[in-house]
């Protein structure tokens, strides 16, 4: 398919129009693009062109006579906003000056401006970003009679916002959130509702409004003001909305007011659907037929992106969802090698594979810029990360910080490093301030104190000093420090597993409760790396070292050399590449020890995103059923490999002790 751009003149007659559609577009797409039904719903797999048709089908209306101030586009990003915008402009000559296209967020600040009386505000409103919500948080709970650590847990991490933006993203009571996801703060769920309804008047006093409030506020302008939604109704004859499958219950029921007056357009693909944790309802998809009566649903199964093999690969994966809206993609691509399935025997082996997989695709004329790693989870990333900065291969991530810069890793190596070096002021407080009723201002009373002491741990093993406050906790730490200091000659993974056995696991479960499993297993990975060093000194001088490494691989982007992507798959969707590898196929990681049935089919869809970024060759990892880490088990082959028919991929025995 050609440029859309390269068609910018005007093209005034309909017949000339409807045969460049013919030209443009797939018959699928031209029967989206052109259809008359009042509800539409463009069923899309991945690299189909969805959006290339729901911006040719809003072209479509324009040159059939429709007003551009009767169109409502909407989408989920500026980004794709702005596309949408540039790719239309590309097709009819011009940008119609009265189009409202834009986020769902941009357009309901737009509402809302218009008739902020209504909403209890005055047109020049501000916004709160995230941090401002933060701000607000913390001075309420402040305002409030309770503990000084009971208001830390509960600001710590965003806690106290991400419940409250939860509750109203999904529609659901405060308690039922707490309970469902946060049963470790249910003790706080008073505190919590108080502080949400103190939030309300705040925004309220201050003329603001929050992110959410955008999409809550326009909703309930509409259904508190009929002759406002009515306004509206009547102006917008077209709703087209791209990226359905990420829509929330709110931004549904926004959807659901215009139906009946306009036409309801929405394109989307339920297959990828994987973003309930920002509260994406699949619902709202999976239902769209039997909401909308004479729904018309076109399914759009030509893939553009890859080759025949992934796309069967990826089929064979999907079918084994329990809902779902059933298509099946298909290539047209020039054939190219089957998926290669690797069986490794552990995370070192792995990151072997992959390496010497990258060094056979660059001798075939695969730059680094279009390779990618994906993974379910960034704690399965260590091994690759120590091999590609060995080798010097340059590399950027996605979706989480490298494996080093990880606050849970670098808590822990500190206590290391004060075993090591009892006069590393940097460690001594990293790990000091972790616990209970200590602060930085504490820490440096004691420490002017300490640093004075050939050995300063052993002088506060003596209890030589001590802090005024915080005994309590600073005691811990003594005795963790103790324990550890006395078997400092024990292997390295066996004094990792002493720091958070006595003290820094309860730290994970009160500092990242949401969080804990990944964080946990990241530690994990980092004890099987510690496993080839005969010393705590060898250990901590690699790991020195391979910092350094980092910084000079990254320093190799401006060098033109290319740079390889690690990526989350949450991240990596809407991106491709040549080649992409999928590491730590197990049970147990991908998908995880914990899914449901219901989180199961997410996880599969997961797996369906991640295949489908590929464009030329795939690559999945797998260990071996027999390998066992620090507490993370492996439970042998990911469900997702063992579901694919053995024709529709190579197998690679890397490990010949599979």
């Amino acid at each position: 398919m050609s440029s859309d751009n390269i068609h910018s003149r005007h093209i005034s007659t309909e017949p000339e129009w409807i045969e460049l559609l013919k030209h443009e577009l797939n018959p699928a797409q031209f029967e989206f693009a052109t259809s008359e039904d009042s509800a539409l719903l463009g069923l899309a797999g991945p690299g189909s062109g969805k959006t290339r048709a729901l911006i040719y089908r809003a072209a479509h209306l324009i040159k059939s006579g429709v007003q551009a101030e009767q169109l409502l586009l909407l989408t989920f990003t500026n980004k794709a906003a702005g596309e949408m915008k540039e790719r239309l402009e590309g097709l009819l000559g011009y940008l119609p000056y009265n189009l409202w296209a834009g986020t769902f967020h941009s357009i309901g600040a737009r509402i809302l401006r218009k008739h902020a009386a209504l909403a209890g505000r005055t047109p020049n409103f501000t916004i709160f970003d995230e941090d401002d919500t933060r701000i607000q948080l913390k001075q309420i709970l402040s305002d409030m009679s309770i503990d000084d650590e009971d208001r830390k847990l509960i600001m710590k991490r965003s806690l106290l916002g991400r419940i409250i933006s939860q509750s109203r993203n999904s529609a659901m009571p405060v308690k039922d959130v707490m309970e469902e996801d946060y049963p470790y703060r249910l003790e706080y769920l008073d505190v919590v509702k108080n502080a949400a309804e103190l939030y309300e008047k705040r925004k309220q006093e201050s003329n603001a409004f929050d992110f959410d409030d955008l999409l809550l506020c326009w909703l309930d302008l509409f259904e508190k003001n009929p002759q406002v939604a009515e306004q509206y109704r009547r102006r917008f004859k077209h709703v087209l909305v791209d990226e359905f499958q990420d829509t929330n219950v709110i931004q549904a029921s926004l959807i659901d007011l215009f139906a009946g007056s306009a036409s309801i357009c929405v394109v989307g693909d339920d297959a990828q659907s994987i973003y309930a944790f920002r509260y994406a309802d699949i619902g709202n998809i999976l239902s769209f037929p039997e909401r909308y009566s004479l729904c018309q649903v076109v399914r759009m199964e030509q893939n553009y992106r890859s080759t025949p093999e992934i796309v069967e690969l990826a089929n064979c994966s999907i079918r084994h969802n329990r809902q779902q809206l059933h298509k099946e993609l298909f290539s047209t691509n020039p054939p190219g090698a089957k998926p290669a399935v690797a069986k490794v025997f552990d995370a070192r082996q792995e990151a072997s594979f992959v390496l010497q997989s990258i060094w056979e695709l660059q001798n075939n004329g695969v730059s680094l810029n279009e390779i990618a790693v994906l993974y379910r989870s960034s704690y399965l990333t260590p091994e690759v990360e120590f091999a590609l900065s060995r080798k010097g291969i340059s590399y950027k991530t996605y979706g989480g910080v490298k494996f080093f810069q990880k606050a849970h890793i670098k808590d822990l190596l500190a206590y290391l490093k004060v075993i090591y070096n009892p006069s590393d002021e940097n460690s001594w407080r990293r790990i000091s301030v972790l616990q209970q009723g200590l602060g930085p201002a504490g820490f440096d009373k004691l420490w002017v104190k300490l640093k004075g002491y050939e050995n300063p741990l052993l002088a506060a093993l003596e209890d030589k000093e001590s802090p005024s406050r915080g005994k309590k906790g600073w005691d811990n730490l003594m005795i963790v420090l103790g324990a550890v200091y006395k078997n400092r000659e024990e292997s390295v993974p066996h004094l990792i597993s002493s720091v958070l056995e006595l003290n820094y696991d309860y730290m994970l479960r009160q500092n990242y409760p949401d969080q804990y499993d990944e964080r946990l297993r990241g530690l994990e990975r980092l004890m099987i790396y510690a496993e080839r060093f005969e010393s705590l000194a060898d250990f901590l001088e690699s790991l020195a070292l391979e910092e350094s490494v980092f910084a000079d691989t990254t320093a190799a982007e401006h060098k033109g050399d290319g740079q390889l992507t690690l990526s989350t798959i949450h991240s990596a969707k809407g991106k491709e590449w040549d080649a992409v590898f999928i590491i730590g196929m197990n049970q147990g990681h991908f998908p995880g020890q914990r899914a449901d049935s219901e989180s199961l089919d997410e996880e599969r869809r997961l797996f369906y995103v991640a295949a489908t970024r590929a464009r030329r060759f795939l690559y999945l990892s797998t260990y071996r059923e027999d390998y066992r880490s620090y507490g993370a088990v492996s439970e042998g082959p990911s469900l997702f490999l063992r579901e694919l028919p053995p024709e529709c991929y190579q197998l690679i025995n890397y490990d010949s002790g599979f």
